[in-house]
């Protein structure tokens, strides 16, 4: 990988989750303020090859599509893009902080592979 590091200028990987839910009068969901019912939501966070956790240097994808968010019983997709100037913050080695663990709740993770230009 270093070696790879080395030769590369800029990096790039897509994340893919895959997500199953019940329908939103099936899950733990909470009420607002204003009585109408909202998701616990948090941002995961990406850590790259480089193990920078600082808030300025955590990689910040790219979020090309965005459907977890849809709660009907259906599988959907949230598709995450990277692409750093910096090769070494390439590959994504961990994510933390997934959305809060529903009621029949279920993902998948799929990472692509790291193109090194």
């Amino acid at each position: 990988m270093k070696f790879l590091h080395l030769l590369s200028s800029e990096a790039s990987q897509n994340i893919t989750f895959h997500c199953l839910s019940d329908p939103v009068n099936y899950s733990k969901d909470k009420f607002s303020s204003t009585g109408s019912m909202q998701r616990d939501e948090s941002k995961p966070r990406f850590i790259g090859w480089n193990r920078h956790i600082n808030p300025d240097t955590l990689l910040e994808p790219t979020l090309i599509q965005d459907e977890c968010k849809i709660q009907d019983g259906s599988w959907h997709q949230s598709h995450f893009f990277f692409h750093s100037q910096d090769s070494r913050r390439l590959p994504v080695v961990e994510i933390q902080e997934f959305p809060p663990s529903l009621l029949h709740y279920q993902q998948h993770i799929e990472i692509g592979p790291v193109c090194f230009l």
